[in-house]
């Protein structure tokens, strides 16, 4: 029950992650918001290690973290660049299914969750699908169907490749797992934008907002990882992916955005998944 309180804090706090960076992104350019965002988060990291001054793992366990952090920045840009030329109907729900690829892991290694966990998976997997549907996508004369789908399983490969290795990551040490995984995404994202000739700015104003979307992602980063240590990382991807209705949810309450019958049956069908798993 632990894993599952743990696992279902980290969607609130990507969620709230998600909703936050979205907005900000409306005013301030995307990369200039994820390299201020990460680097606030990898600086917060390294004051933890140095406080907790625990010794790292071995060098299997930091590769893992490595990867980890690399599947998360990808699946975000691919993410990103997919609702910006593909149809955001199609593009969210495949990136949604990013659960399957650590329930495969399971599978493959014989952890596989009881009738009543699979059912509430299941159905925690459709609900999401259903949630990230807008109508409004296929409105963009300019959207393209295959665009749309190789970006969404993108950033379902590179988000699941975050659940699956930061899970085994994270037994060796999770504090130094988040940290080496962190470290890794901020250098190859400041690479890009080195690359790319960005220059990142934000407004004054902006910046404590965009520093807290740091601390929020390591917050639900140390709660999924702890969860999927302490249960079954099928079970914990899942939950975690829940973030989606989080963002919604809060889309809905502090922007008065209103929700597609769809999505409104979708969180439903969702809520129930989880009482399904709980009960498992």
């Amino acid at each position: 029950m632990l894993a599952i309180t743990l696992a279902l804090g980290a969607s609130l706090g990507w969620g709230a992650a998600d909703f936050v960076g979205g907005l900000k992104s409306r005013s301030v350019p995307v990369l200039s918001v994820l390299l201020i965002s990460q680097s606030a988060a990898l600086v917060l990291l390294v004051v933890m290690a140095v406080v907790r001054g625990a010794s790292p793992p071995d060098a299997s366990a930091l590769g893992l973290a490595a990867v980890a952090g690399l599947g998360e920045l990808v699946g975000i840009a691919a993410l990103y660049r997919g609702l910006a030329v593909g149809k955001m109907s199609i593009v969210a729900p495949v990136a949604a299914t990013a659960p399957v690829v650590p329930l495969l892991a399971g599978r493959a290694s014989s952890q596989i969750p009881g009738p009543l966990q699979f059912t509430g998976l299941a159905l925690a997997m459709i609900g999401l699908v259903f949630t990230s549907y807008q109508s409004g996508g296929d409105k963009d004369p300019g959207s393209r169907t295959a665009p749309s789908v190789i970006y969404g399983l993108l950033a379902a490969l590179g988000f699941g490749t975050f659940f699956l290795t930061m899970h085994n990551a994270g037994e060796g040490d999770v504090g130094w797992a988040l940290l080496t995984a962190r470290l890794t995404a901020v250098t190859a994202l400041a690479s890009v934008i080195i690359l790319k000739r960005h220059r990142v700015s934000a407004p004054r104003a902006s910046l404590p907002a965009i520093a807290g979307i740091g601390a929020l992602i390591i917050a639900a980063d140390s709660l999924y990882t702890t969860a999927s240590t302490l249960g079954m990382v099928s079970v914990a991807a899942v939950l975690g992916s829940l973030h989606t209705i989080v963002t919604i949810a809060l889309a809905r309450i502090v922007l008065n955005e209103r929700l597609e019958r769809a999505q409104q049956i979708g969180i439903a069908v969702s809520l129930i998944g989880v009482l399904a798993i709980s009960a498992g």
